[in-house]
């Protein structure tokens, strides 16, 4: 089977699948009733009897936004292109980002969490596809969690079964701005990777302008990786295992959202939230999140201790009061928050950080728990309401994941390199394409030519159905640039990439014309193939050797797809 544009086969085997619904039962908690927030936020988006997705003030906006393409020069009649294309859409991208925000200013960071945890994408956006409603949806809220407005006693006492009617404007306004800056910015993202198009219609969704359908290839194939993989991945070098039974010293209890689940189909997802609530938690092992900031000592943050901190404390709390039982449901389990009298997690903090004998004792950069408090505040982790603390659990649980700063250079980031090496193989040793035997010795094997000079090593190694994978890892960093889709960001990965699998397709034709170089009894019929892994998904031009298709795989692929294709065997 081979990877066409965009579309991959089923990622996951049935076993993989049974057993992490084995894992869910476990873990998901009784469904609370709808509370009146919930009801009231679902009805006025949705015309009665018909399905049909309403925004009240998207004309508003549109007018607003078209005054705004016009003043900064951008036409919808003019070609976008190159770096200056790319530019003017970063104009009108910020200026739209700015009302969004406004937006987020008129209610407090607390009552936005109350209303965006109360509302499912297929609710708002039920016209549209599923996918493009949560990325729009997603996109929208990304700025709730910046508002600048404080959060009020009287909102924690009423959140339950009040909601004014000037939140649903909000919310309305809110989605208005969100959808039109996600078409520019999906514009300004194709832009960068080398499209021509225009800003078309009232809701400056890209038009595409180029008559070679060349970049639009290699865009349909990018999104359906990423769909495939779960995401673009992470840029740590590391592939986490989050069901952990080590030992006790490096586990953490941390939050997942079932709607987030790769392994679940959506069918399966909208059955089960019929009787549980969204959000469960997960035993995770800290160290498997960044294998290399435990060994080298660079990377831990004041961040990764806060996020460790509180999430070490959420579930003492709801242990306390007998509520980590499977039958006990809560706000937690629901909505993915939960609050805490203010003394009680200050007193917490103030025996200091969690899992000392991995994080220290002592927080880093000699920070005080007032300063603690304001860092987990500023991440909008920890909401000061009243009397209270509401600790977004499932925030605390992202910032925990992106709290590592990976080593740019010297020794400690050649030792993030090669714990990426070792990541590569410990997961493909988690699946059917585990090499046994004799070929377990190919691992990390310097290959020399037959006057003794190496070739290259080989990082990792798997074998399925008569082929031995020989495995390139480069643990490259995207950094927060290319996150964003910047234009100079998005080249030099690509050409990072098309270099990489050049040199190992060069390095993998040597090998095959010596294979005894490989110092080991290949089985009967066995074939060599080489792959390129990286942490990331890489956007990579249709026609280049990184594209080309290596079984259902492209020959540079990240992590999370190779191990997807190899738990589907």
């Amino acid at each position: 089977m081979r990877v066409e544009d965009g579309q991959y086969p089923l990622p996951f085997g049935q076993d993989a699948v049974d057993g992490f619904k084995d894992l869910l039962g476990g873990a998901l908690r009784p469904r609370l009733r709808r509370d009146f927030p919930a009801w009231v936020l679902k009805a006025p988006f949705v015309e009665a009897n018909r399905g049909v997705f309403m925004l009240r003030f998207m004309p508003q906006w549109q007018e607003w936004a078209a005054a705004e393409a016009q003043r900064i020069g951008v036409d919808t009649s003019d070609v976008l292109a190159g770096e200056a294309g790319w530019n003017q859409l970063t104009l009108l991208h910020d200026a739209l980002r700015v009302q969004l925000r406004q937006i987020t200013d008129r209610r407090s960071a607390f009552s936005w969490l109350v209303i965006t945890r109360r509302i499912n994408p297929t609710d708002l956006l039920p016209a549209a596809r599923a996918s493009i409603s949560a990325a729009v949806l997603s996109f929208a809220l990304s700025e709730v969690g910046s508002s600048r407005r404080p959060s009020r006693s009287a909102e924690l006492i009423t959140s339950r079964w009040w909601l004014a009617p000037q939140a649903l404007t909000d919310l309305d306004e809110l989605c208005s701005v969100g959808m039109l800056l996600f078409n520019v910015y999906n514009a300004r993202r194709r832009v960068a990777k080398g499209q021509s198009l225009r800003l078309g219609g009232p809701h400056l969704i890209p038009e595409v302008t180029d008559t070679d359908d060349t970049v639009e290839r290699a865009i349909w194939l990018y999104d359906g990786r990423l769909n495939f993989a779960g995401g673009r991945g992470n840029d740590l070098g590391s592939f986490p295992s989050p069901v952990t039974d080590r030992r006790e010293s490096a586990n953490i209890i941390t939050w997942a959202d079932l709607r987030g689940q790769d392994l679940v189909s959506r069918d399966d997802v909208a059955r089960l939230l019929q009787k549980y609530g969204p959000v469960f938690p997960l035993g995770t092992n800290i160290e498997d999140l960044a294998p290399a900031a435990f060994s080298s000592g660079v990377g831990l943050t004041l961040e990764t201790q806060a996020a460790a901190a509180v999430l070490s404390a959420a579930w003492t709390y709801l242990a306390d009061r007998e509520a980590t039982w499977k039958s006990v449901p809560g706000e937690w389990s629901q909505y993915g928050y939960l609050r805490c009298p203010r003394d009680w997690l200050i007193a917490r903090l103030e025996d200091g950080p969690a899992l000392p004998e991995l994080l220290g004792s002592s927080w880093r950069a000699g920070a005080t728990v007032r300063e603690v408090i304001t860092l987990l505040a500023r991440k909008q982790v920890v909401l000061p309401v009243g009397r209270y603390f509401v600790v977004d659990l499932t925030g605390a649980t992202s910032l925990l994941m992106h709290s590592f700063e990976r080593a740019k250079e010297g020794a400690a980031a050649n030792e993030w390199g090669s714990s990426f090496e070792t990541a590569v193989q410990a997961a493909i040793d988690t699946t059917p394409w585990k090499p046994t035997g004799a070929l377990r010795s190919v691992i990390g094997k310097k290959v020399k030519d037959e006057n003794g000079n190496v070739i290259t090593d080989i990082d990792a190694v798997a074998f399925h159905s008569g082929t031995l994978w020989l495995i390139s890892a480069k643990a490259f960093q995207a950094g927060p640039d290319y996150a964003v889709g910047a234009y100079d960001a998005i080249r030099r990965i690509a050409r990072k990439a098309v270099a990489a699998s050049e040199q190992w397709n060069g390095y993998l034709k040597r090998i095959r014309q010596r294979p005894s170089a490989l110092g080991v009894d290949l089985p009967d019929g066995c074939t060599l193939e080489g792959l390129v892994v990286m942490p990331f998904v890489p956007y990579v031009p249709i026609g280049s050797s990184a594209a080309q298709p290596v079984g259902d795989l492209c020959h540079v692929s990240s992590i999370h797809e190779l191990i997807a294709v190899a738990l589907r065997a």
